[in-house]
Order: C-alpha cells, then sequence, then structure tokens
C-alpha cells in the first residue's frame, strides 16, 4: 500500500466518500476525476511524445492537489456535523 503515488487511488476516494456525509461530494469527485484523467495523460504527452512540458505536469497536480483540500474541507466538515449535530432552532451552540 502506498501513500503518494503518480496517480491517485480512485477506489479509495470513493469508500472514503461514501463513509462520510460530505457537504459538496459531486464537485470533490469530478474534481478529483478531471485530475484522475489528467495527470496520466499529461504524463504521456510529455515523457511519452514529448510534446509537453513540466508545465503541464504542474497543473495536473496543481489541479489534484486543489482537489485534495476541497475533500479535506468537506471531511472536516462533515466530522463536526457528526461530532456537533445539527443546529436545532431555538438552541445554540456554545464553547463551553
Amino acid at each position: 500500500m502506498y501513500v503518494v503515488g503518480p496517480e491517485p487511488p480512485l477506489p479509495k476516494l470513493t469508500m472514503i466518500a461514501e463513509c462520510l456525509d460530505l457537504r459538496h461530494p459531486i464537485v470533490t469527485g469530478l474534481l478529483h476525476l478531471h485530475a484522475s484523467l489528467l495527470m496520466p495523460l499529461f504524463n504521456h504527452l510529455w515523457l511519452v511524445q514529448g510534446t509537453g512540458n513540466a508545465n503541464f505536469f504542474y497543473a495536473s497536480t496543481l489541479v489534484f492537489a486543489c482537489s485534495n483540500g476541497a475533500a479535506l474541507v468537506d471531511c472536516i466538515w462533515a466530522g463536526l456535523r457528526i461530532a456537533i449535530g445539527d443546529e436545532k432552532e431555538g438552541q445554540a451552540i456554545i464553547q463551553e
């Protein structure tokens, strides 16, 4: 099992997304799908065909980093929602 690799492990991401109640699951999923399609494509263009350059690969990893950031924010929001619960009318959540 590896933590960091050249391409995102899609089965792990879908398993995590199913377990959590994410705020924007479609946007986060589409960002990861976009990064999953860009990384092998730009890798092939740059290393195999020689028509791309490092900026293409940098752009694909930037999209992947942004999608991981969106997933992290969604997971934190889902965890806080599970821990605190939904706010009900007439009640306020205060820090003790």
